[in-house]
């Protein structure tokens, strides 16, 4: 019995699961930003849905190389969301997740790289392809939002 009143004392003293991740996240812990990104993206955790800050934390979190994130930035430019429509930004993004993506991640990300070539003329391919070979991520205070 006292085992289990000190266990549901410990779980009310925890700060919910959204001020945790804001704590990291500023911080600069990327897998925490990319997480707050996906929570504003969806509305989760009692964070409203926002796409300009899921796209902030996103872009926090690709700035130091996270291939989820990144590829959720390409998502983001191939719908709009938070973000104007860019179809050469979102191919540059999805570049860059496969370039870092585990192979089991790899297939995904190549199928939505795939879906947006068709609608691109080859000037648009090669301007992102250029600039995700550009692309470096860096950890720097822009990635610490």
């Amino acid at each position: 019995m006292r085992l289990a009143c000190l266990f549901l004392m410990l779980l009310f003293q925890q700060k919910p699961l959204r001020e945790r991740l804001l704590d990291s996240a500023l911080k600069g812990d990327a897998e925490a930003q990319f997480e707050l990104g996906k929570n504003y993206e969806t509305g989760r955790i009692r964070l409203p849905k926002d796409f300009t800050q899921a796209e902030r934390w996103y872009r926090a979190a690709a700035n130091q190389g996270d291939p989820y994130a990144e590829a959720s930035l390409g998502l983001l430019y191939q719908f709009g969301k938070g973000v104007h429509a860019d179809l050469v930004q979102a191919l540059m993004w999805y570049e860059v997740a496969i370039a870092r993506a585990t192979v089991a991640d790899r297939d995904s990300i190549i199928d939505l790289r795939n879906d947006i070539v068709t609608a691109m003329t080859p000037a648009q391919i090669a301007e992102a392809r250029r600039r995700a070979s550009e692309f470096k991520p860096r950890v720097d205070n822009e990635s610490k939002q």
